[in-house]
């Protein structure tokens, strides 16, 4: 018959006058692989528990809150004392529960098999995760501004007609991470007083601010707004196709019937060019609004007007003559559907037009005038807002032209001599973008823009490109690059980080969307920029990173820095003993990542730290990095730029081998200069965060950290051994009496719904009745013998061993637990979560071990 774990002991304090025994005041549910094989049901040793605490409360010791103080001590996990981050996985069990038959009597029958079973059972063992009994003298910690630094309040102390009972790798309830002072929605108020027009102003603007704040006050710009959805395509229409665009220079409406051959060549010009609508504002973007609303137009662009012209005649006839048309205040012109085959407006469209001279009139009229017409009407007493009018412009052509240089070419830009802007050729590329609302949402969304227009037209054409506010109430505000890093701070330390939510839903791990991955990409932040590194820790940027998101060249070299100042701190000491920033910067990344939901960032990090931490390991790559006596320097070895690329790393192996390459490694020649692989990264902490998140692709990233640090510390080797012991001692018993495997049966589902474990199914009871139950357990056992005999459990192999394992489970219930406590994952990982893990883990393992091969290594392994 199996027996159930060990139950609570009873101890006997020296101090006690009366010497009786005093019930312990945590109950310690032992998941050791013994008590998970032979598990009774745990509500049997309830009833138990509960007639002994009824039984002190009548007794003349002292109070149990007095003497849990004393006797709660930390359990051990795998022969360490548990971390004192670890949140405590707390089961209540009142006096008022209906009562059970109790199992005390058995459960000392199995406490001597701790022995046989690594010594394991007899202590908490929760893959890592360690568990604090309540009162204990340890501290838990709540991360706080990024870290795991403010400790948690204390939960009151338990009252004595209550027992609690802790279960190792048990998660009955997700515990958000606190949520930091900030949301999305909460205004930069500094922003709102960054007028560039003040007499007393004291913005330290850039000679590129200066000059459109100038266009803007001026009405020498246009501006247009572009819905959310629709950056994509705006931004690819001014690319050739022969740089990933969407097309050649296109035909003015009006010139429809023109043939290609007679269209501009593509050449001639750096970008497409094209018509599009646009709108001119009233000096400093004052009282008039833009097109659409300020949610699905959060941003917009700004272009500036040719300055070729002596005089508002000679523009308004090259206007004309370009067919550049502009439409008045509160006037739909419809373009698209307003013109015949030959190019002519239709309906009226032509008699409403109004030359950009009396476009400007009328905006100062709207500023300055009482009454004015809108729309055809006189508005007696004017309006607080303004509608938008139109102008029908040629933009694109040129790049970015700023100070009349092109910004990413050097070359001069003349209108006057024709190389410059022109309403023929076009405008050029925008000269700012701006937003339409101060809240962190929006202005995180313009900085992705800003990372997005880097990632199209180049980081040159984006260097100091001006980032603007715009409402029609405050006119034209700069978000001046102090500013910015202002937001950068709040954003690592207050802000709740968040994602694009246009494409959160379609990019997660089972829902991912090329194009929207691709735009995800595109809008990954740079924290290379000097003044950037100058203002932000490395913790700081490490969380932008997992929150927010930042290129892989940063975030690598981030983490190589992190790894030279280890090596630094760590001189004369073993791997084991060196400083511990690396590991740091992807927690706190990993904890911003988490708040924030974000599958990809929180993979990034795990991947490029397990490359980093490749690198670290191999001395001969180590070398490079340091100078005794002039610090860092520029990391340029070979394994930082493939760590920098490992994208496509990834593609070129998945393209190679299939679904399971990242699985399979082709047996290979070894010879004597072969470099071993790299062993798994750095054990991460992450026991809270797993503990924090319900999320399918936080725990598969999370699992997979977890997956690593059971390779890394060696508990998964000693847990597989463990396991073989103990399921060919179920066989064994449950060979010889089928009694033994109907109460198995009934204990394993009286578990399934105590415990919650992520089972596929429920335990099928003709499976115990017949011998389905112990060739399962037989196979499985064998699977994991055959792996430890054959698998460096450091290794791929390993890897490799337990994704064959998972592979062929069809309703495991026992099995599955078991893959929990090997990999010391939590009872919510399913068998598609601990696939999902164990491939990531070897993806990461599979990359490492590509990164730090030397090429003539490379040609003797193929």
């Amino acid at each position: 018959e199996p027996a159930p774990p060990a139950s609570a002991k009873v101890h006997v304090e020296s101090d006690n006058p009366a010497g009786k025994p005093i019930p312990q005041a945590v109950l310690v549910y032992h998941e050791s692989a013994h008590s998970i094989v032979f598990r009774d049901h745990l509500r049997r040793q309830q009833s138990a528990i509960r007639r002994t605490s009824s039984h002190m409360e009548n007794s003349t010791h002292p109070s149990p809150d007095q003497q849990m103080r004393k006797q709660n001590t930390q359990p051990v996990t795998d022969g360490t004392p548990a971390p004192s981050r670890a949140p405590s996985t707390i089961l209540e069990v009142s006096e008022s529960d209906v009562g059970y038959e109790s199992g005390g009597s058995r459960g000392s029958n199995r406490s001597s098999h701790s022995d046989r079973s690594g010594g394991e059972s007899s202590s908490v063992t929760s893959g890592g995760s360690g568990i604090i009994p309540w009162g204990s003298g340890s501290r838990n910690y709540r991360r706080v501004e990024g870290g795991l630094s403010k400790p948690l309040k204390k939960k009151a102390s338990p009252s004595p007609s209550m027992q609690q009972v802790v279960i190792a790798g048990f998660q009955p309830v997700i515990e958000p991470l606190e949520s930091l002072d900030l949301n999305s929605s909460n205004v930069f108020e500094p922003l709102l007083d960054a007028d560039p027009l003040k007499e007393d102003n004291t913005l330290e603007m850039s000679d590129a601010e200066y000059e459109v704040v100038e266009l803007l006050k001026n009405e020498q710009a246009v501006v247009k707004t572009i819905r959310n959805a629709d950056w994509t395509a705006f931004m690819q229409k001014f690319k050739p196709i022969e740089e990933g665009g969407s097309g050649t220079h296109e035909h003015h409406p009006a010139h429809r019937q023109q043939k290609e051959s007679n269209a501009k060549k593509t050449g001639e010009y750096p970008f497409n060019s094209f018509v599009t609508s646009t709108t001119i504002l009233p000096s400093c973007a004052k009282k008039m609004r833009c097109f659409g609303s300020t949610n699905e137009y959060a941003i917009g662009v700004v272009f500036a007007l040719p300055k070729a012209f002596p005089d508002d005649a000679s523009e308004d006839d090259a206007a004309k003559r370009t067919r550049t048309w502009s439409w008045p205040s509160g006037y739909s012109a419809k373009t698209e559907f307003n013109i015949d085959h030959h190019g002519n407006l239709t309906n009226g469209r032509e008699e409403a037009l109004v030359p950009l001279s009396g476009m400007r009139k009328m905006n100062h009229s709207y500023l300055y005038d009482e009454d004015y017409i809108v729309g055809g009407r006189m508005v007696k007493g004017g309006l607080t807002t303004i509608p938008y009018n139109e102008v029908y412009i040629r933009a694109g052509g040129l790049g970015r032209i700023s100070g009349g240089v092109d910004v990413a070419t050097g070359k001069l830009c003349d209108d006057a001599d024709g190389s410059g802007r022109s309403f023929d050729h076009g405008i050029g590329l925008p000269v700012a973008l701006f937003v339409r609302e101060a809240d962190y949402g929006h202005l995180v969304r313009l900085l992705r823009t800003r990372a997005r227009y880097s990632a199209i037209f180049g980081s040159d054409a984006a260097q100091g490109i001006p980032l603007l506010f715009m409402t029609p109430e405050h006119g034209v505000r700069v978000f001046t690059e102090k500013l910015q890093h202002q937001v950068l701070k709040k954003m690592s330390w207050e802000l709740n980080p968040f994602q694009n939510p246009s494409l959160a839903y379609r990019t997660g791990i089972d829902n991912t969307s090329e194009p929207h991955l691709q735009q995800k990409l595109e809008e990954l932040l740079d924290l290379d920029d000097d003044t950037m590194k100058q203002v932000l820790t490395p913790e700081e940027m490490a969380r932008i990173a997992g929150g927010f998101g930042a290129t892989d060249e940063s975030v690598a070299n981030l983490l190589n820095q992190a790894m030279q100042r280890d090596i630094l701190e760590g001189e004369g000491e073993s791997l084991r003993d060196s400083g511990h920033n690396l590991q740091d910067l992807v927690n706190e990344g990993l904890s911003f990542a988490l708040r924030a939901n974000d599958y990809h960032t929180s993979r990034q990090l795990l991947i490029l730290y397990t490359l980093v931490a490749a690198k670290r390991s191999s001395s001969s790559e180590s070398k490079p990095l340091l100078e005794s006596d002039e610090g860092y320097l520029p990391d340029t070895s070979r394994a930082s730029a493939s760590s920098k690329k490992w994208r496509d790393a990834e593609k070129n192996i998945e393209k190679e081998g299939g679904k399971e390459r990242h699985l399979v490694r082709d047996e290979r020649t070894l010879g004597k200069q072969y470099a071993p692989p790299p062993p798994p990264p750095p054990p991460l902490d992450t026991d809270r965060l797993r503990s924090a998140t319900n999320s399918d692709g936080l725990l598969a990233v999370l699992g997979a950290a977890q997956v690593l640090r059971a390779m890394q510390d060696g508990s998964a080797k000693r847990r597989v051994k463990e396991s073989i012991d103990s399921v060919e001692e179920w066989i064994e018993n449950g060979e010889q009496s089928v009694a033994f495997r109907v109460a198995s049966w009934r204990d394993q589902r009286a578990a399934q719904g105590d415990l919650k474990i992520a089972m596929e199914n429920d335990s099928n009871f003709m499976a115990f009745i017949s011998n389905k139950a112990i060739s399962n357990r037989k196979k499985f056992a064998q699977q994991l013998r055959d792996a430890s005999a054959v698998t460096g459990f450091d290794s791929l192999q390993f890897l490799k061993a337990i994704h064959s394992v998972s592979a062929q489970m069809n309703s495991p219930c026992l099995r599955l637990e078991l893959l929990q406590y090997i990999l010391g994952l939590d009872n919510r990982y399913s068998v598609a979560h601990v696939t999902r893990s164990v491939e990531l883990a070897a993806t990461c393992l599979n990359l490492s071990e590509s990164d730090v091969f030397n090429d003539e290594e490379k040609k003797l392994l193929e």
